[in-house]
């Protein structure tokens, strides 16, 4: 595939693009959102007097693996983030003014931007994709313990190494990762529906990765399944093609999986909207492990400018208020503390830990700059 001249061609053109007309064009110029004031002569706010809601909020977290910010503000490859940017979300990371968001390194590879997103803390000790098991408790682990329940979290990955940095613990959760590592298995068998969908998995051909590897259609589809027949209180999707199909060279097919990949976070804004109360109350956060490299294809410690990632961030305890103009710079570590802000969790007191992304979750201050994108 990389040998192909109109593979070359296109990368050439989509990355002409991306460099020098995203950051100028794609986005309508930085708004200044006031606070309005209430005129004394105006009559009083009637207050909802409806009972809160019984039903505790959820998270869905998903990890598209290695999208590069060029190619995820592209309303072209993204159609359904962007329409949920101007619904029902959020986000950061696009080529606004202000600080940016990033993996912590300084290896900008998989395995160690997984550990910092669930363990909400850089990732010491893991500079590759070949460490051992997680030694720290994860945002999985604390759920499953507050819930006193396996079945409330699920993380379903295509790819088989989520496993290492899930859990330092191999029974605390449901987990399907790759095409055959599963923990919990009974939670998942139980359901026909569900047990179909895992066995369609396991027979799949692993292309476009390799070795124990899942297509993201099946990883997504087992997905779905498990949040509509079992509402759990957090949910992880990870989905691998776009990096697999960038480490072949292959630039269409990165484009199109990262396509596909948009359309399975559409069927989960669905189907949440089928779930009543309880979809209502989920938080949809759509981030990656890593950036790329320049060359669109490869990432790493020897190419800084991988480290750039971005997040979004709809339904649920977020607002539609578009590109978000961060008030300081972020870290994937700060993804776990914001699902524990989420969740109503308490927060990490270590030193090393994140912090949650406020100003995607609420406004700072009566004015919120904010970008929205065409």
């Amino acid at each position: 595939m990389q040998g192909r001249a109109s593979a070359h061609v296109l990368a050439a053109v989509v990355l002409a693009v991306a460099a020098s007309c995203v950051p100028t064009t794609q986005f309508d110029e930085p708004l200044l959102v006031d606070t309005p004031r209430v005129s004394r002569a105006e009559p009083p706010v009637a207050v909802d007097t409806e009972a809160p809601s019984s039903e505790a909020p959820a998270v869905v977290l998903v990890v598209l693996d290695g999208v590069r910010w060029q190619d995820a503000f592209v309303p072209e490859n993204t159609p359904v983030l962007h329409r949920m940017l101007g619904e029902r979300g959020a986000a950061i990371g696009a080529p606004v003014h202000g600080p940016v968001m990033s993996a912590s390194g300084p290896a900008f590879v998989s395995l160690p931007g997984y550990s910092e997103i669930f363990t909400g803390r850089r990732a010491h000790g893991c500079a590759d994709n070949d460490c051992g098991r997680a030694r720290t408790r994860t945002v999985f682990d604390e759920v499953a313990h507050l819930e006193g329940s396996p079945g409330a979290v699920a993380v379903f990955s295509s790819w088989e190494r989520i496993e290492r940095a899930a859990s330092p613990q191999p029974d605390a959760f449901v987990l399907s990762a790759g095409r055959s590592v599963r923990w919990h298995e009974e939670e998942l068998v139980e359901d026909p529906a569900v047990a179909a969908v895992l066995e369609e998995g396991a027979k799949a051909d692993a292309f476009p990765g390799y070795g124990d590897f899942r297509p993201d259609r099946m990883t997504s589809a087992l997905a779905l399944q498990y949040l509509e027949r079992r509402r759990p209180r957090l949910l992880y999707m990870g989905l691998g093609e776009p990096d697999e199909y960038a480490h072949r060279g292959d630039f269409p097919g990165y484009l199109a999986s990262l396509r596909a990949a948009d359309a399975a976070i559409g069927a989960v804004f669905d189907t949440l909207d089928r779930m009543g109360e309880r979809g209502k109350r989920t938080t949809v956060l759509v981030t990656t492990d890593h950036g790329r490299a320049a060359d669109w294809r490869h990432h790493g410690r020897e190419m800084p400018e991988s480290a750039r990632v971005w997040l979004f961030a709809g339904g649920g305890g977020v607002s539609a208020r578009g590109l978000v103009h961060s008030v300081r710079s972020h870290r994937l570590s700060d993804v776990a503390p914001t699902v524990r802000a989420l969740l109503d969790m308490p927060s990490d007191a270590a030193p090393s830990a994140g912090a949650p992304i406020d100003e995607l979750l609420t406004p700072t201050s009566t004015a919120l700059r904010v970008g929205s994108l065409r």
